[in-house]
């Protein structure tokens, strides 16, 4: 413990000293201290009696076991602070004379007094000193026992050194062996997740490609509805266009309508007299002749007495017709545009639409196609119902 001690420089023991007196340390204390920092002790072993329990003497006794190297089980023994200073300095005077750590440690447990401790620990000298004289020094069998029991030691520790060289290849061996599983059950934690990546790469692949197709078709949706709109504005300016012009033309043409009389007495004589709806013939602009049958008692027809009178010819032929069936307001229509612009229908169904609007469906009718969300088969079999029930309605 003496060798390779380096005092420590004055400033940084006066530091440490400076600490002490902080904490109320006794003059004599702090002397011993610097004392044993200028001899080359450390902090950890001057703190080895740095308590307030110990007197100073307990203090330099402590002091004098790290001068001498005493063992730390020693010093473990003796620092016990319910010894006296002369408890102390008695056990560590005999054990500089050769007196074993057990057998200290077995007299200092006793709690003896420092006189009783010391007769017991002469005993025990003298005893061993007695051992030694017993035992020739030079005996030559003492000499090869010696000898056989280092080649033994030697051996044992050969073979010692072996094993451990073994044990220690063997801890190498199960290491890499369980490296190599860690290595494996990684590789196949990344495979896994690799496939878990791609499978999830396809998938975006395939998400991106189907939004990409979704915004054509909704680009194509949005022009063919722009289309459809545009065409239903210009077939509604050319309807009304033309249902102007034809009205003018029928009014410019139009002759007051002309009524057949019919005698006082032809009129008892038909009193009786039926007129099948079914006889009714109508054409535009055309006369229209109705021949009622004039019956006698018997019920037998003996005449037919027609009657003519004058239709005014309709000005909504051919194209105008279907206005005028269509006449909607200019809101309306435009209504009509926007509804559809703005429904998700496909292709197929704006053209039934388109068919519904050129057969003269109602603005009702339209409407109802449209915000039913109906496929494009049904709604051909609903605008034929239509038809029929305006032609029936007319």
């Amino acid at each position: 413990m003496e060798e390779n001690r380096e005092p420590l420089s004055a400033i940084a023991i006066e530091k440490k000293l400076q600490l002490l007196r902080n904490k109320h340390f006794s003059e004599d204390t702090i002397a011993l201290v610097k004392s044993d920092y200028e001899y080359g002790l450390t902090e950890e072993e001057i703190s080895l009696y740095l308590n307030k329990s110990y007197d100073i003497e307990q203090m330099k006794i402590l002091s004098e076991c790290l001068h001498k190297d005493v063992p730390k089980d020693v010093i473990d023994i003796i620092k016990n602070t319910k010894y006296s200073v002369h408890q102390m300095q008695v056990s560590l005077e005999f054990y500089e004379k050769g007196v074993p750590v057990q057998t200290i440690k077995e007299v200092m447990d006793k709690g003896e007094k420092p006189i009783t401790m010391r007769r017991l620990y002469e005993e025990v000298l003298e005893q061993l000193n007695n051992v030694k004289e017993q035992i020739p020094e030079e005996s030559e069998y003492v000499k090869a026992l010696i000898s056989q029991m280092d080649e033994v030691v030697e051996k044992i520790n050969h073979q010692n050194e072996r094993y451990d060289a073994l044990n220690k290849k063997l801890s190498e061996i199960e290491t890499s062996k369980d490296d190599e599983e860690v290595r494996e059950r990684l590789v196949k934690e990344n495979q896994d997740k690799d496939a878990l990546i791609n499978s999830q790469q396809n998938e975006l692949n395939k998400a991106s490609s189907t939004i990409a197709r979704l915004r054509d078709d909704i680009e194509k949706k949005d022009k063919e509805m722009k289309r459809m709109g545009d065409r239903i504005e210009s077939l509604e300016d050319k309807i009304i266009s033309v249902a102007t012009e034809n009205k003018k033309e029928a009014e410019s043409k139009a002759e007051p309508q002309e009524s057949q009389s019919i005698s006082q007495a032809d009129k008892k004589m038909v009193d009786t007299v039926a007129v099948p709806q079914n006889m009714q013939a109508v054409a535009n602009g055309i006369p229209v002749y109705y021949q009622i049958p004039v019956v006698d008692g018997t019920g037998n027809v003996v005449q037919r007495l027609p009657i003519e009178r004058s239709v005014r010819k309709s000005s909504n032929s051919g194209v105008a017709s279907l206005f005028a069936r269509l006449s909607f307001k200019k809101k309306s229509r435009a209504d009509i545009v926007k509804l559809v612009a703005s429904g998700d229908l496909v292709p197929a169904q704006l053209v039934q639409i388109k068919s519904a609007i050129e057969k003269g469906l109602t603005e009702t009718q339209l409407i109802e196609l449209i915000t039913n969300n109906i496929s494009a088969e049904k709604m051909k079999e609903i605008i034929e119902i239509a038809v029929l029930e305006n032609s029936m309605a007319d």
